[in-house]
């Protein structure tokens, strides 16, 4: 073996001392930055290493002096001061010259000298732990022209009217009651509006939160997060006159006057805790152009206002319909009406149906166009219905079926694309017999044992079967599998 010149092993060494110096000192600066993130103190080199972190810092100090913050003031990362409970008005200066985000969820109380203070940022101010607000401190927060975020349960009447003069965006998530109209009347003026806490408006407030000509200025683009508990139907009018985007999560029932009232313009509604619906307000709140959400309405949904809503759809115009929380379907009028908008989104799908009655069956198999999935079904029975999905184009998903009949194997298998099976538990030999021939993907990779005659049977396959869950199979039917290239095996020995 010839041996290397003296000089190039030397400079070989000295090339690979110099990269695991380096290495070394790296190792070591990133586990000063991850020490320096659980710190509850913070030197000024500490903090002008932590400005190395990519993306976002979470901090434990619970301690900062005001050149640790001027120096982490200047991350262009999003910030967070998980620990710090306290501020003194030279830190918070300091921080305030900041021109992004300031984060501090665990201040829960501020003197009017940090308040204004933390003012003077042009970055946005979040103070979710501030719970209580008084007159002092709500006038100087007044002064910030960012968007202040505040968790503030309750509100006088004084420190309302000094909020309303706060020049950005305002959100007040926990905000319990809102009775200022000079304040309403501000926060009317925000494209984006939350007032998560807030159980009930008077129609005075409502109309002020909601101006009608917010509706052109945005382009319909309005939206507001309340937790309304009750809907009085003049309220309702008033929401609708202002606001085309309308979350109301705590809202369990809604009147049929209400409900006609939120009828027909724009809007997309979202209702994710409604418990009650009747035909009446179901039909009224399809009805419109935009979106009807109620993704968690279930189990199932009476057929009186299935019916409902399904001639409300058919006579149009008609809002998209969010279901995907029904559990069964018993009406075939509304099962075609929800299913047959064929990729048109998520919210015209019915992902969480397990069962469908023979009717709904019968309709759904009966229906000329193309339909969305029911991927969560528990079981199918109807061959016609199973050959319905398999003439489709694109992927056939039936992950939850454990069992499926031999004449519903054989549809499927007519399929010549993606066919997702990955539920089974048993394959039978005819069964084995039609996938074989299948032209296309198949999933099985629920079946955990195979017998030989099946096993010999699917081995034929023609396209690519994935069997990754199989462990109770004979030498024999193993040897078979494996011999095509195209069958993707997981086994082992009984």
């Amino acid at each position: 073996m010839t041996q290397l010149p003296t000089r190039v092993l030397n400079f070989a060494v000295t090339v690979l001392a110099s990269v695991m110096i380096s290495l070394a000192s790296a190792t070591v600066l990133l586990a000063q930055s991850i020490d320096a993130t659980r710190a509850k103190t913070l030197t000024v080199e500490q903090a002008t290493q932590l400005l190395k972190a990519s993306n976002s810092l979470r901090l434990s100090a619970t301690d900062l002096s005001p050149e640790v913050a001027a120096v982490l003031a200047t991350y262009k990362g999003e910030l967070r001061f998980e620990a710090l409970i306290t501020l003194s008005p030279e830190t918070s200066a300091a921080l305030a010259t900041r021109t992004s985000t300031i984060d501090l969820p665990k201040v829960s109380t501020l003197t009017p000298a940090v308040a204004k203070a933390l003012a003077t940022t042009k970055g946005q101010l979040q103070l979710m732990g501030v719970k209580e607000l008084s007159n002092e401190v709500a006038k100087e927060l007044a002064t910030h022209t960012g968007s202040l975020t505040l968790g503030v349960t309750d509100l006088s009447d004084e420190a309302a009217a000094a909020l309303a003069k706060h020049g950005g965006n305002l959100r007040l998530d926990q905000l319990k009651s809102l009775t200022s109209l000079v304040l309403a009347e501000r926060l009317g003026q925000q494209e984006w509006l939350f007032l998560g806490g807030v159980t009930n408006l008077t129609l005075e407030i409502a109309k002020a939160i909601c101006p009608p000509e917010n509706r052109v200025k945005f382009k319909n683009h309005v939206q507001l997060y309340i937790g309304l508990t009750k809907l009085p139907v003049d309220v309702a009018a008033a929401i609708m006159a202002g606001r085309g985007h309308i979350s109301a999560n705590s809202l369990e029932t809604i009147s049929d006057e209400a409900a006609t009232a939120w009828s027909g313009p724009f809007a997309n509604i979202r209702l994710f805790g409604l418990k009650k619906l009747s035909p009446a307000a179901g039909a009224s709140l399809a009805k419109g152009s935009g979106i009807f959400d109620i993704r968690l309405f279930g189990p199932e949904l009476s057929d009186e206002t299935a019916a409902a809503i399904a001639k409300q759809m058919a006579a149009g115009p008609h809002r998209m319909i969010d279901f995907n929380g029904l559990k069964k379907l018993s009406s075939p009028a509304f099962a075609v009406a929800v299913l047959r908008r064929y990729q048109q989104g998520p919210h015209s799908t019915l992902s969480g149906v397990a069962e469908i009655t023979d009717d709904v069956a019968q309709a759904l198999a009966e229906y000329q166009g193309n339909l969305n999935g029911l991927p969560s079904l528990t079981s199918l029975k109807s061959a016609p219905l199973a050959a319905k999905y398999a003439s489709q184009r694109g992927d056939v998903v039936f992950r939850k079926l454990t069992t499926i009949p031999d004449d519903v194997a054989a549809a499927l298998a007519t399929h010549k694309d993606k066919l997702d099976l990955s539920g089974l538990k048993s394959l039978s030999l005819p069964a084995a017999r039609a996938f074989a021939a299948h032209e296309g993907e198949l999933i099985l990779d629920g079946l955990e044992e195979m017998g030989d005659e099946a096993a010999a049977t699917l081995a034929k396959a023609k396209d690519s079967v994935s069997l990754k869950a199989l462990k109770k199979i004979s030498p024999a039917a193993r040897a078979a599998l494996g011999a095509n290239p195209k069958i993707a095996i997981k086994t082992s020995a009984n």
